[in-house]
């Protein structure tokens, strides 16, 4: 496989993930093409909104019942969604090849 690159074309192609588990830890291309992170958040603090919420309702506290329900319910939304592009971007990355002449990167 040869780098698309048009002014380059070199042959000396590497998976992404090769060339940054092999830097040094202070490299600076190790954080340049780093593994994107995961999504922060998560759905814990949703899942607690949302057994308040209904712990509010069975005491007989319908409006906040409602709202905690509803916040916890739009804050999974959110989580998830972001975890799954984190998901995307990380996969993408996996797949990624580099040029280690020009450092031009690209997906095949």
């Amino acid at each position: 496989m040869n780098c698309p690159s048009s002014h380059c074309g070199s042959s000396n192609v590497q998976l992404l993930s090769l060339y940054v588990g092999g830097l040094p830890a202070g490299a600076p291309n190790r954080e340049r093409f780093a593994r994107p992170a995961t999504a922060a958040g998560g759905l814990l603090p949703a899942l607690g909104l949302i057994v308040l919420g209904v712990l509010l309702l069975a005491g007989g506290e319908v409006l906040a019942g409602v709202g905690l329900l509803g916040a916890g319910a739009v804050w999974a939304l959110v989580a998830h969604r972001l975890s799954e592009q984190a998901a995307r971007a990380r996969a993408e990355w996996e797949n990624t090849r580099i040029c280690l002449a020009c450092t031009e990167r690209w997906a095949p």
